[in-house]
C-alpha cells in the first residue's frame, strides 16, 4: 500500500512537473497568468488588437513582469520618430510603399538615422535553445541582435505603430514578412538578409510543400488576429523553457487552434504536452491500460494530423545551411541589382 502511494506520489510529480514547479513561484504565475488573460481578451474582442502590447505580455512574463511597458513604448517611439523623419527628408511621406521603405531603410541599411548600425542575425543562438530571450523584441533593442523571431516582430510593431500594410507569414520553423507593391503584387520581405525572395524560393529553400500552402499552413499573409493569437505560443514557449509543459501551454495551443486553426505550431505545442503526459500515463498505468491506449490513439491521430498539414522539423545543422543559402540568394540579387557595364 505504501509503496503504491509512493509510486502514484512520483507520478504525479512527473506527470504534473510543470505545474509544481509553477505553484513554486508566485510571482512568475501571476505573470503567466496576467499576461494569458489579456491577450485572451483581445481575441475575444473584450480588449482591442495590438500586436505591440502582446509581444511586450508574452516577454513581460517571462521576467516576472519586472519589464517597463513605458520604457518599451518609447523606444518604439523613438524609432518611429526617425523613421518619419527619413520619409519627409527623402520625399516619400506619401508614397504608397513610403512606410515600409522606410521601416527595411531604417532596420537594414546603416546610415545616419540609425547611428550606422543596422539590425544582425544572431548565429549564437538560432532557436533560442540555449537562452529563450534571444526571441525576444526586447532583446533586439538592446543588442541589435535577433533572429526571424523577433526581427519580423519588430518590423510588424513599426508597420502597425506607422500604419504600414505588412502581415508576418510563416513557413517551417521560420517567418518573414509579406506586404503588396504598389502595383498590388504580394511581396515577400526576408529580414533575415533583407531581401525580397520568389515564393519558389522560400517554398525550396525551406522545403515548404505545396500541399501545406494550399491548406493554409504556411506562406500565407496572417491577419492581425492569428497573428496575436500565436504570440500565444512564445507564452507557451517560454513557459516550458522555464518549467516545462503544463495546463497553460494546453490552454495557450487549444486557444491557437481556435482563433488560428492552421496555425500547425499549435498542434506541435499540443502534441509534445501530449507525449509527455503518455509518459506519465504509461509509468502510472502500463502499457495495455484502456487509458494508455485511448491516449496512444489521441496522439496518432494528432501526428496524422500534423502530416496532413504539412509538418517539417528542421534540423540545426538544416537551418544553418538556410541562413547560407539565403546570404547566396542576397549576393545573387545584388548581383543582378548592378548596372552592367559595355565595353567600348
Amino acid at each position: 500500500m505504501k509503496r503504491s502511494f509512493l509510486l502514484i506520489v512520483l507520478v504525479i510529480a512527473l506527470f504534473l512537473n510543470g505545474n509544481n514547479l509553477f505553484a513554486q513561484d508566485k510571482a512568475a504565475q501571476d505573470a503567466y497568468r496576467y499576461a494569458f488573460t489579456e491577450i485572451n481578451n483581445m481575441l475575444t474582442g473584450k480588449a482591442k488588437l495590438d500586436f505591440k502590447r502582446a509581444v511586450f505580455l508574452t516577454e513581460n512574463a517571462f521576467h516576472d513582469n519586472k519589464l517597463s511597458y513605458t520604457e518599451f513604448c518609447n523606444k518604439i517611439d523613438e524609432i518611429e520618430k526617425v523613421i518619419i523623419r527619413f520619409m519627409k527628408d527623402k520625399g516619400v511621406t506619401n508614397h504608397p510603399m513610403g512606410r515600409q521603405y522606410a521601416i527595411f531603410n531604417y532596420m537594414m541599411e546603416p546610415s545616419l538615422y540609425n547611428d550606422s548600425v543596422k539590425l544582425t542575425y544572431d548565429f549564437e543562438d538560432l532557436t533560442g535553445k540555449k537562452d529563450y530571450r534571444s526571441m525576444f523584441v526586447t532583446k533586439l533593442l538592446r543588442t541589435n541582435k535577433g533572429n526571424c523571431h523577433s526581427i519580423p516582430y519588430l518590423y510588424k510593431i513599426l508597420a502597425e505603430e506607422l500604419g504600414a500594410e505588412a502581415y508576418l507569414a510563416i513557413a517551417p520553423n521560420h517567418q518573414y514578412i509579406k506586404h503588396k507593391d504598389d502595383k498590388g503584387q504580394w511581396i515577400n520581405l526576408e529580414l533575415t538578409n533583407g531581401t525580397f525572395p520568389r515564393d519558389a524560393w522560400v517554398m525550396s529553400s525551406t522545403g515548404t510543400s505545396l500541399e501545406a500552402i494550399k491548406m493554409g499552413t504556411y506562406m500565407a499573409p496572417e491577419t492581425l488576429q492569428q497573428t496575436i493569437a500565436r504570440t500565444l505560443l512564445d507564452l507557451a514557449g517560454g513557459y516550458k523553457f522555464r518549467f516545462g509543459h503544463s495546463d497553460l501551454t494546453h490552454h495557450c495551443s487549444e486557444r491557437v487552434m481556435e482563433y488560428y486553426p492552421t496555425c500547425l505550431e499549435a498542434y506541435m505545442i499540443k502534441y509534445e504536452a501530449l507525449g509527455e503526459s503518455l509518459k506519465g500515463m504509461i509509468f502510472l498505468r502500463g502499457e495495455n491500460h484502456p487509458m494508455v491506449i485511448q491516449l496512444k490513439r489521441n496522439l496518432m491521430a494528432l501526428g496524422d494530423q500534423m502530416d496532413k498539414m504539412g509538418y517539417r522539423e528542421r534540423t540545426k545543422a538544416e537551418y544553418e545551411q538556410w541562413i547560407k543559402d539565403a546570404e547566396n540568394e542576397k549576393n545573387r540579387q545584388q548581383a543582378l541589382a548592378k548596372p552592367k557595364t559595355t565595353k567600348k
